[in-house]
């Protein structure tokens, strides 16, 4: 957005200068001399109001809900403030949205009024059709004097991101007992001290208690000793290795059923190692899964990633780096469809 001069409002301005002044020197009528004063003082002021205006307003964008689901209506609050007793009536902004997950990218001009001395709000309805991570990017804003004769830029940089995580689709789950074919052993080769279990309560010790349940921030803060009480997952793992090659709405649709299936087997209490291939940093990723919360904050890591077109890559990939895996859940497409299959290595 930049500052622009708009000629063909000084052209009809000056058309209507040069009437009046005709009918002022024509008629000599007092009416038409004070009009002549009026149009010839007014463009000044209207141009110098517009600057002076420009130091006094702020625009912010900002999101009241950071985390939302898929398919589900959302909000943008768009802020103007306005700290004089000048106002405009064309004010517009370049909202930029972009899903940096599948790299798609769009602009929206809104309009808003700018008020004399008040703050405006205005919450933009959002519906989000797919998952992924989005940023809101505003650059800057132009405003308009009141003739609109000249719009001015200023630059009023704000961004808001929102996590969208998929609703898990029962429908689309598949028969998780088939599934449990790919469930190994939990490894030793974990990292140590690594608890297979979720804290569900937080009580006064009890002696017997494990040292590595006492709970030392909140033990400090009672005076009292506090552990934290675990729910026991199981001593297996569930090894799901999602697939993020496709057409991007296949992509979406396997983030979906990686997500549900994730949430039932963390709801039987099976501990889950979700794992992808990163193109960016050339690596399996990994995210140890054993409650909802680190369901969330693993989509969350997974959407910096983005999606490639290989999709043999991944299974060749697994069979040379992790060989130990007997066997694993594959979640892909097949048949234009998101799928999960138990995938046995030799």
């Amino acid at each position: 957005m930049k500052t622009r001069i708009h000629t063909t409002r000084i052209i009809a301005y000056l058309v209507q200068y040069a009437l009046v002044t005709f009918l002022f020197w024509f008629l000599r009528s007092h009416f038409f001399l004070m009009l002549f004063i009026i149009l010839s003082v007014v463009p000044f002021l209207s141009i110098g109001a517009v600057f002076i205006l420009r130091r006094f307003v702020e625009v912010t964008i900002m999101a009241p809900e950071r985390e939302q689901y898929r398919d589900e209506p959302g909000y943008l609050r768009l802020r103007v403030v306005n700290r004089s007793w000048l106002f405009s009536f064309d004010a517009n902004l370049i909202l930029r949205t972009e899903n940096c997950f599948f790299q798609d990218s769009g602009t929206t001009r809104i309009s808003v009024p700018i008020q004399m001395h008040s703050t405006y709000e205005q919450m933009i309805p959002i519906k989000y059709s797919m998952n992924g991570l989005y940023r809101y990017q505003m650059d800057g804003f132009t405003m308009r004097d009141l003739l609109g004769i000249v719009s001015l830029s200023k630059k009023s940089q704000t961004t808001t991101e929102v996590v969208i995580y998929p609703h898990g689709d029962v429908t689309k789950k598949g028969n998780l007992s088939d599934m449990s074919q790919g469930m190994t052993e939990s490894e030793e080769t974990m990292k140590r001290g690594h608890d297979f279990s979720d804290v569900s309560d937080v009580r006064e010790y009890i002696p017997g208690d494990k040292l590595m349940s006492i709970h030392w921030k909140l033990s400090a803060k009672r005076d009292i000793l506090m552990v934290k009480d675990r729910v026991s997952m199981s001593d297996q793992q569930m090894v799901i290795l999602t697939e993020l090659s496709g057409e991007d709405e296949q992509v979406d649709e396997i983030l979906s059923l990686t997500y549900g299936v994730c949430e039932s087997f963390v709801d039987e209490q099976v501990y889950v190692r979700l794992m992808w291939w990163s193109e960016g940093r050339f690596a399996f990723e990994e995210r140890q899964i054993v409650s909802r919360e680190a369901l969330r904050l693993a989509y969350a890591d997974l959407y910096y990633d983005k999606v490639y077109e290989n999709r043999d890559k991944t299974r060749e990939l697994m069979r040379s780096i992790h060989p130990e895996l007997k066997a694993y859940v594959h979640i892909c497409n097949r048949n234009g469809e998101a799928d999960a299959e138990v995938v046995e290595q030799d």
